[in-house]
């Protein structure tokens, strides 16, 4: 699966119910609170892999950086 948008903005409330750190809380907060969560399931659980989870958050997190950069040149040619 490929992040081809970005997932529906979390709340301040879901961001400490997930305990996402303030640097992470941008558009992919959803996508971090889901491989943290994955964590807490493998640490119980070594069978359990978040491979597919952190590449998720990351790749979500590479459109965002992709997204800002151009944002940031359109401000600029103005």
């Amino acid at each position: 699966m490929s992040v081809t948008e970005f997932p529906p903005l979390l709340t301040e409330d879901e961001c400490q119910k997930y305990k996402v750190p303030l640097k992470w809380r941008d558009r992919c907060a959803a996508y971090f609170a889901l491989f943290q969560t994955c964590l807490i399931r493998q640490s119980a659980n070594s069978s359990v892999s978040c491979k597919h989870d952190k590449h998720a958050w990351e790749e979500c997190e590479n459109l965002d950086l992709i997204r800002r950069k151009q944002i940031l040149k359109e401000a600029k040619a103005e």
